[in-house]
C-alpha cells in the first residue's frame, strides 16, 4: 500500500490556509503536517519535518515563497513544491526553479486537485528504498577552484555550508565547492545526516555531544573541528545515533 505523502502549507492569508486545508482533507493520498504563515516559518517547518510536499504562497511576510523554496531544498532536495498566487507573473520563474504546478488564486478544488496529480510517488519497497541508499556513491566528486577531486565518502568527517561557500571536512584535508548540501546529501548514504542547516555530519564520526546552554556542539573522533546540532534535531539525532 503506498504511503500517504506528507504536506506542508505556506499561507498568511487565513482563508486560504483554511481553504487548502480543507481541500486536502479530501484527498486520499495527502495529509497535512504543518501550516507557516511566513517564509522564515515554512523554512524551519521544512527542515523539522522534512515533508514531500509544500503548497506554497509566493507572497509570503518576512521572506517571499519562491526565496523561501529555495532556502528548503538545501536541505529537503526531494521536495516537491505547488505555488499558489494572485499573481501570474512568476510563472516562469516558479517553473526555472522546477515547481510541480503554478496555481493563480482564487483556488478551486479541482485545479488544486490537477496539481497534485503531478506528484510524483517514489517507490515505495522498502527492498527499493534499502537498494537505492546502498547504491549511493561511495565516491563524492568535489569541484573545486582548480581541479575535480574524487574523495572517498567514508573520509568525510562532516560538510559545513559558511556563507556562499561549502567545506568538505576530511581527515586530511578540507575541500571549497560551490556545490549546495542538499546536492551533496543526494550523494551520500544515509551515514549522513543533516543536524543542522549548515551540517551534514558523518554518524560513524561522531565522538560526542556537548551542550553550553542552547548550543549543541558535536565532536568527532580524532578530530578537532566541530560542527552544530540545532535543539529542534537533537533528540532525531539522538534516536540516528542509537541506530
Amino acid at each position: 500500500m503506498m504511503n500517504k505523502r506528507r504536506v506542508i502549507i505556506a499561507e498568511d492569508d487565513n482563508n486560504s490556509s483554511e481553504i487548502l486545508q480543507e481541500f486536502l482533507k479530501k484527498a486520499a493520498d495527502f495529509e497535512i503536517v504543518g501550516v507557516a504563515e511566513n517564509g522564515e516559518e515554512l523554512i524551519e517547518l521544512n527542515f523539522n519535518v522534512k515533508p514531500d510536499v509544500a503548497l506554497v504562497d509566493i507572497g509570503l511576510p518576512v521572506l517571499d515563497g519562491m526565496k523561501a523554496i529555495k532556502e528548503c531544498i538545501k536541505t529537503n532536495p526531494s521536495l516537491q513544491y505547488i505555488f499558489t498566487t494572485a499573481y501570474e507573473e512568476y510563472a516562469v520563474e516558479a517553473f526555472d526553479i522546477s515547481a510541480t504546478d503554478y496555481i493563480v488564486k482564487p483556488i478551486k478544488k479541482i485545479r488544486l486537485y490537477e496539481a497534485l496529480e503531478k506528484i510524483k510517488f517514489p517507490v515505495s519497497s522498502e527492498e527499493s528504498s534499502v537498494e537505492s541508499r546502498e547504491n549511493k556513491n561511495k565516491k563524492l566528486i568535489v569541484k573545486t577552484s582548480t581541479a575535480l577531486q574524487v574523495i572517498d565518502s567514508d573520509t568525510i568527517v562532516f560538510i559545513e555550508k559558511m556563507n556562499r561557500k561549502t567545506f568538505i571536512h576530511t581527515r586530511e584535508i578540507t575541500y571549497e565547492s560551490n556545490e549546495t548540501l542538499g546536492n551533496y546529501s543526494k550523494m551520500l548514504n544515509d551515514n549522513f545526516f543533516f543536524s543542522h542547516r549548515s551540517y551534514l555530519i558523518n554518524l560513524n564520526s561522531v565522538a560526542k555531544i556537548i551542550s553550553d546552554g542552547e548550543t549543541y556542539f558535536i565532536y568527532f573522533h580524532d578530530f578537532s573541528k566541530y560542527a552544530h546540532v540545532s535543539k529542534l534535531k537533537y533528540l532525531e539525532l539522538l534516536e540516528r545515533l542509537k541506530q
